[in-house]
C-alpha cells in the first residue's frame, strides 16, 4: 500500500484507534522513516488534534525527542513522518532486565528531554516504556505526544485532568481522581518507568486496571530493595501523592542522578560520558530528603486517598475507555 507519495509503506510498526505507524521508505532521500497515518474515518476534531501533535513534536528539537520530518495530507489522509528509530522499546528491555546505573542513564537522559518539553508550556500525558524507544546507539527517545497538551506553566495555573490521559499503572493519582493537574504528571509517569526498571515491576498492581488504578491511589509508596534505598529520597519525591510534594522541575531529576551516579560509579566498565563533572548548579538543588517507611505511610491523608470505591472505579473507567483509542 503507497497512499502517501513519496513513501513505500514496508510493514506496520504500531495500529490504534486512531491512527496506524508504518515503517516506510521516504523515497527522495532513500532512508526508513515511522509513517502516521491518520483513520481517514476520523472526524474534524480528531483530525485538529493530531495536527496539533505533529506541530508539538516539531517545535521540540532534543536529542531524546523523535523529531517529525515531515507533515502533510494526501486526499483523505493526513499523515506525519518522523525517525524510524530501530533499537526497540523500553518495555521490552525491562522484561530483560536492566542494570542500575544504565537505568538511571536513561532516566537521566529522558528528564533532560522533559525539562525542555515542560519549558514550552506542554505536558507529554502518556510516559510509560511502550512510548521510549531506542535508537540503535542505545540513546533513548521519547515517543508519541498523541495525547500531549499545552498548558500555561506558571505555578498558579493548571489544567484539567480530564484533558490529560495516562496509560493505566503510569497515570498520576490526581489524573485518575479528576483533578487538577499539571507538568507534574509527567515527573510521576516517569518515577514509575524508573522504579519498574529499578526493580523490575511496577510500584502498584492489581488484578484488573480499575484495582490497579484505586491501588496507586490508596497504598503508599513502596520501598526499594535495601541495595537500592540511597535511591529511595528520589523515588518518594517523584511518585508523591500530592503534586505539592512531588518534584516540579525535571532537572532535579537528573542533578540527583548525576550526583548518584558520581557517588556509585560502575566500576565494571567504562564511563559513557553521559554524567559531566559536578558543577555549583548540580549541587546546590540536591537537597531531596529520604523519606522513612513511617513518614512514607503517614503522609497520605486518608480523606484523599481512601476514596469512595465508585469515585475510583468512575475516574478509571472514563480513563481507560478513552485511553484505548489512543495511540
Amino acid at each position: 500500500m503507497n497512499v502517501i507519495k513519496g513513501y513505500k509503506i514496508q510493514g506496520i510498526l504500531a495500529k490504534g484507534g486512531m491512527a496506524t505507524i508504518y515503517i516506510a521508505m521516504q523515497e527522495s532521500l532513500q532512508r526508513q522513516v515511522a509513517l502516521k497515518i491518520l483513520d481517514p474515518k476520523l472526524d474534524a476534531t480528531v483530525l485538529d488534534l493530531f495536527l496539533d501533535e505533529s506541530r508539538i513534536i516539531a517545535s521540540l528539537k532534543h536529542p531524546n525527542i523523535v523529531p517529525v520530518i515531515d507533515v502533510g495530507r494526501v486526499g483523505i489522509h493526513f499523515y506525519h513522518a518522523m525517525e524510524y528509530l530501530e533499537g526497540g522499546d523500553l518495555e521490552v528491555r525491562i522484561a530483560q532486565g536492566i542494570e542500575k546505573n544504565t537505568a538511571l542513564e536513561i532516566v537521566l537522559e529522558l528528564a533532560d528531554a522533559l525539562y525542555l518539553v515542560h519549558s514550552k508550556g506542554i505536558i507529554h500525558g502518556d510516559i510509560k516504556p511502550a512510548n521510549i524507544v531506542f535508537r540503535s546507539d542505545d540513546c533513548p527517545v521519547l515517543t508519541d505526544f498523541g495525547i500531549s497538551k499545552r498548558t500555561n506553566i506558571s505555578a498558579a495555573n493548571s489544567t484539567q485532568s480530564q484533558d490529560i490521559l495516562a496509560s493505566p499503572g503510569y497515570a498520576s493519582p490526581e489524573v485518575m481522581q479528576g483533578q487538577n493537574s499539571n507538568q507534574k504528571v509527567d515527573i510521576y509517569s516517569l518515577g514509575v518507568v524508573l522504579y519498574e526498571m529499578l526493580v523490575g515491576e511496577k510500584p502498584y498492581t492489581g488484578a484488573t486496571n480499575v484495582e490497579l488504578v484505586a491501588n496507586s491511589i490508596q497504598q503508599p509508596i513502596p520501598l526499594l530493595p535495601s541495595n537500592l534505598r540511597a535511591l529511595q529520597p528520589l523515588i518518594d519525591h517523584m511518585l508523591a501523592k500530592e503534586q505539592s510534594d512531588r518534584i516540579g522541575d525535571a532537572r532535579m531529576i537528573s542533578r540527583y542522578i548525576k550526583k548518584y551516579l558520581r557517588d556509585h560509579p560502575d566500576k565494571s566498565k567504562s564511563q559513557t560520558g553521559k554524567v559531566s563533572a559536578p558543577d555549583a548548579e548540580d549541587n546546590a538543588d540536591v537537597v531531596l530528603e529520604y523519606v522513612s517507611e513511617t513518614k512514607n505511610q503517614l503522609s497520605i491523608n486518608p480523606t484523599k486517598t481512601l476514596l469512595p470505591l465508585l469515585i475510583v472505579l468512575f475516574s478509571a473507567i472514563v480513563a481507560l475507555s478513552i485511553w484505548y483509542f489512543v495511540i
